[in-house]
């Protein structure tokens, strides 16, 4: 398995991600248009994607609830 690291620009997946699982892997298109697969753990995102016959897709994990993704701000 190769991993490529490619740098994206900012962009609104609000719609995208509307009903993504909360707190799982989530693996979308190349494009980042749709979700391909998802999983609780990384390889299972991966798997999921895959057997969706995506090859090449973005990972990443989506916060619980409530929760932000940055982290805080200490002073």
């Amino acid at each position: 398995m190769s991993t490529e690291i490619v740098p994206m620009e900012p962009r609104d997946l609000t719609e995208v991600l509307k009903d993504a699982p909360a707190g799982e892997w989530i693996a979308l298109s190349r494009d980042k248009t749709c979700i391909v697969g998802h999983g609780a753990s990384m390889e299972d995102a991966m798997k999921s994607a895959q057997e969706s016959g995506e090859k090449k897709y973005t990972l990443f994990k989506m916060p619980m609830p409530n929760m932000g993704i940055a982290a805080p701000i200490k002073e």
